[in-house]
């Protein structure tokens, strides 16, 4: 990235900064959708469709065998309370492992069950879609806790486990308890190369129920196997902070896709930054994206400013105002102030996979003094929206 003059940001920047020219139910015996169950439920059992035995059978050993490299993304989300998800809490967050099970039942508590098929790793293993979906009708909302959380990897493979205790409600009222274990697959985001980028996902899941009033906390210990590493979640970190110290896959809400997108090029993961864009912009060739960045040494700060949703039609966009500041390799420092063009069809009427996740049309950054009034620039940074 090169130092530009206030009216022409360099060909490089716009590519690759901005790139404005131009992401671990049913009837009786159902258990959780792409799960192995594990004991027969007396009632109905939600996140279904793999039929469940009637009598008690041995745990399952699908649980993947993971190899040594132990680190762990960032930002681990303990609990979910037990609600039906309003529209404001939409969660759709690949960060951690915790959290991928997280947005996993948000989207089922929300009926967005397209989305819900897209946390599979590899959706096959979930069934077909058309039965998940079936599986989930008589299922009102479910809530999870997690247990001990485990990692292992190598070989440009992570894996991780998570306990948890699943706390449903059918559309009766009745409740219904399950403790079981899910392992989550990530190919090494840094060795991706070539597109399209593969998130986090659901990898196996072994689920059984439980009698009411169990205790909890042993079957909760033992439902997972012993890892190879424990993971412990650590504190969630500043919404400010995009440093390759963290790692952000977050398409939540437009702020969270910009932090994801350059917290992906600190940690020089450009075909990650490169998927945060989405089919159809402008944003050029992931080739000359990547090469876009040679210059970059590091994004420093991202400041998104308020971008309220436009909806129409069931499509919903977004203009959010930037301020960006930048260090080159040659030890320059830059500041950049713009606007992105964000859009997701309304998630409740994407029916069929694959899902479609928040992504950025457009943007246009334009290159300002280090020391000019950034705020005022960024209040008019969305006049004129950047197109695809």
């Amino acid at each position: 990235m090169k130092v530009q003059s206030l009216v022409s940001v360099s060909a490089a920047l716009l590519l690759a900064l901005a790139a404005c020219t131009p992401g671990t139910p049913a009837p009786a015996t159902r258990a959780p959708a792409g799960s192995t169950p594990t004991v027969a439920a007396a009632t109905a059992v939600p996140l279904t469709n793999t039929p469940a035995p009637t009598a008690t059978a041995a745990p399952a050993t699908d649980t993947a065998v993971a190899p040594t490299n132990t680190a762990a993304p960032a930002t681990e989300t303990p609990t979910v309370e037990p609600t039906m998800m309003a529209p404001p809490d939409y969660l759709d967050d690949r960060s951690s492992a915790a959290l991928v099970l997280a947005s996993y039942f948000n989207a089922i508590n929300r009926h967005e069950y397209a989305r819900a098929y897209g946390y599979w790793d590899d959706p096959a293993a979930a069934g077909a879609f058309a039965d998940f979906m079936a599986g989930y009708a008589d299922t009102a909302s479910v809530a999870f806790e997690t247990g001990p959380q485990g990692g292992e990897g190598a070989a440009g493979t992570l894996y991780y486990t998570v306990a948890a205790v699943l706390h449903a409600t059918q559309t009766d009222g009745a409740p219904q308890t399950f403790v079981g274990c899910y392992t989550l697959k990530q190919l090494q985001p840094a060795n991706q190369a070539t597109p399209p980028f593969r998130p986090m996902g659901i990898f196996t899941a072994t689920v059984t129920s439980v009698a009411a009033g169990a205790d909890l906390a042993p079957l909760l210990a033992a439902a997972c196997p012993a890892p190879a590493a424990a993971v412990t979640p650590g504190p969630t970190p500043e919404l400010s902070d995009i440093s390759a110290a963290q790692f952000i896959d977050n398409r939540s809400t437009p702020a969270d896709v910009l932090r994801s997108l350059f917290n992906a090029v600190n940690r020089h993961e450009y075909l990650r930054a490169y998927s945060y864009w989405k089919e159809g912009s402008s944003v050029g060739s992931f080739e000359d994206f990547e090469a876009g960045y040679a210059s970059t040494a590091e994004l420093t700060e991202l400041v998104v400013g308020d971008a309220p949703p436009d909806p129409g039609a069931g499509q919903i966009n977004y203009l959010a105002p930037v301020i960006v500041r930048a260090t080159t390799t040659g030890g320059a420092q830059q500041t950049f102030v713009g606007c992105y063009n964000l859009h997701i069809s309304n998630p409740g009427i994407q029916t069929d996979p694959p899902f479609v996740p928040l992504g950025i049309r457009a943007g246009a950054l334009e290159q300002v003094a280090n020391d000019a009034d950034t705020t005022a620039l960024m209040a008019t940074a969305c006049a004129t929206p950047p197109l695809p």
